[in-house]
């Protein structure tokens, strides 16, 4: 396949923000793609060469990539640094310096997907003496032989710039309509891309097999399952209501991680489907003398314990784990327990479809007792009163609250369904929850935060159905110096708003939403100035927000959504009324 079929695509989204316009043209692309090369077309619209999962990176400074244009142009390095100041946006610096291109090779060859995805698997794969000049050297071979909108989508990709414009979901969306499927189709689509965190390969099994092949997708050790989430409602009453008799995890503030054993090789993935495995040396020994299994994989809660003391320790204590190095210092310092609390897949068989019961017997059967990995707590409970009862007892002892769990339900990779739902403490608020937002852009810092940089956050919740960033917030408390020092260094500045960010507020600087943060707030009220729920001239945001975590642990689509803060918002106003 030619790559100037992919970039005469990527033309035609740039033209349009309606999803439904952008899914029909990409499933146009996919029709005339041919299954050889399905994969690599699906990782590339991603931004990536393999899933995420794998760690492997692009991993191309902006510093290089403009040598690479410099040498592929005859422009000095200079010339591409002051246009890339104009426009804020290397891949449109690419492109106008390939316009503008003072030399041409002589033997010019047409690009094809295959070659452009090879050169940029090279790039990401080459380490060691010599690579910074061999990936100056591959990316140069590619914008040498692209015209000018080829050479955009390359540079795109390379600066991970693309994936904001083509999400998992239109991507699936555009799959199941190239191969003209229905709505069902579509759901066992999105769940094989769930139970996988492989796109490429969920592309791959539909173009050679087809969708009745998509349905018998199963879990596979070391590819992350995208995790269950939970509802909310406002009280246990309510709870009560929806499920009747339940049972209730405590809710631990902890890393929600993912143990995957195979042939006696242990992997730990993060809820955002990272490989963290190297992180956590206690865990691993833990998991060789306490799972009774040939092949798991099994979810839970990793937390610091004050064994001295009996006491579970804060998150921020937690995240301290989280780290690259001096891990088994670390690791001694802050020793951890792993609460196990859900079972995925045990020796062949997908225990993800199966009642909620049947899991947890059969995880109790697996995990033998120990000092590392522990069962979580739980109770059966049938009225709002134990409930309350049993949610008190939870905060008594640290924790944030607890889950309800529907009995006869299975796992809902990658959903939030009613078939768990948490019950947290308010905080004197009077809103049923905290909200997870990703910040898109930052004020510069007044008094003592001048010399920070960052003084105050602009955030925003997710609209997954149109996959947008809405403004909720514009928080300005709740720091403290170390924070703003570190929002800093790992906020990423951008010279225009973020394509995917509907805002009316103006930063003084656009970030690229990458980081989530956990917010507190008295309540929600409606807002003229913030997009969240926007109609009519008005939208919704909360009232004295503060921050109260930064949550590397999650990924910005992770963040409560739009949807989710018209419910709290309804469940607020019931309770006031």
């Amino acid at each position: 396949m030619l790559f100037q079929e992919v970039s005469d695509s990527f033309e035609k989204t740039k033209k349009t923000t309606s999803r439904l316009e952008i899914t029909s043209i990409l499933a146009g692309l996919f029709k005339k793609t041919k299954t050889a090369d399905i994969k690599r077309l699906c990782y590339l619209l991603q931004g990536v060469v393999q899933p995420s999962f794998a760690g492997i990176e692009i991993g191309m400074g902006e510093k290089l990539a403009e040598r690479s244009v410099s040498l592929t142009t005859g422009q000095t390095q200079k010339e591409v640094e002051e246009d890339y100041k104009k426009t804020g946006d290397l891949s449109k610096t690419t492109r106008n310096a390939m316009q503008k291109r003072k030399q041409s090779s002589l033997t010019k060859d047409d690009l094809t997907l295959e070659k452009v995805f090879d050169n940029l698997y090279k790039i990401s794969t080459t380490s060691g003496s010599g690579s910074v000049e061999m990936k100056i050297k591959l990316l140069s071979e590619l914008l040498s032989n692209a015209r000018p909108e080829e050479a955009e989508i390359i540079m795109k990709i390379i600066t991970g710039k693309i994936s904001s414009g083509f999400a998992e979901q239109t991507i699936i969306s555009a799959l199941n309509e190239s191969r003209e499927g229905s709505k069902e189709s579509q759901e066992e689509l999105e769940r094989a891309y769930y139970l996988t965190s492989d796109l490429g390969d969920v592309a791959e099994v539909l173009f050679n097999k087809g969708f009745e092949e998509i349905k018998k997708v199963k879990p596979v050790p070391f590819k992350p399952i995208m995790p269950a989430l939970a509802e909310r409602l406002a009280n246990a009453e309510e709870i009560i209501k929806k499920l009747g008799e339940c049972v209730a995890d405590y809710k631990y503030d902890g890393f929600r991680l993912q143990v995957h054993l195979k042939n006696n090789e242990i992997q730990i993935f993060s809820r955002r489907q990272e490989r963290m495995t190297h992180m956590f040396p206690d865990l691993i020994e833990a998991v060789k003398k306490q799972v009774k299994a040939k092949e798991i994989i099994f979810e839970g809660e990793a937390i610091s314990f004050d064994e001295k003391n009996q006491t579970f320790l804060p998150f921020q204590v937690t995240i301290t784990r989280k780290r690259k190095h001096e891990v088994e210092k670390r690791s001694k310092a802050i020793p951890l327990r792993l609460y196990a609390f859900d079972l995925l897949y045990l020796d062949g068989e997908d225990y993800t479809k199966k009642k909620y019961v049947e899991r947890r017997k059969k995880l109790e059967e697996t995990i033998k007792e120990g000092d590392k990995i522990h069962l979580s707590t739980q109770k059966m409970v049938k009225t709002a009163e134990e409930l309350d009862r049993y949610f008190n007892e939870a905060l008594k002892k640290g924790l944030e609250g607890v889950i309800a769990k529907d009995l006869n339900a299975p796992y809902t990779v990658g959903a939030r369904k009613f078939a768990w739902i948490k019950l947290k403490k308010s905080y004197e608020s009077k809103i049923a929850d905290t909200i997870d937002a990703t910040i898109v852009g930052y004020y510069y810092g007044k008094g003592k935060r001048t010399k920070l940089g960052v003084g105050g956050l602009l955030t925003a919740v997710y609209d997954n159905k149109n996959e947008k960033f809405k403004t909720i917030a514009k928080l300005g408390t709740g720091f403290s110096e170390e924070q703003l020092e570190w929002f800093s260094k790992n906020l990423k500045p951008l010279k225009e708003k973020p394509e995917n960010v509907e805002s009316i507020l103006k930063a003084n600087v656009w970030v690229e939403p990458l980081i989530v943060v956990t917010i507190k707030a008295d309540e929600i009220t409606k807002s003229t100035i913030h997009t969240c729920a926007f109609k009519e001239e008005q939208g919704l945001a909360l009232r004295f927000p503060r921050l109260t975590q930064i949550r590397t642990d999650k990924k910005p689509s992770d963040s409560t959504t739009e949807k989710e803060v018209i419910e709290m918002f309804r469940m607020q106003s019931e309770k006031q009324a």
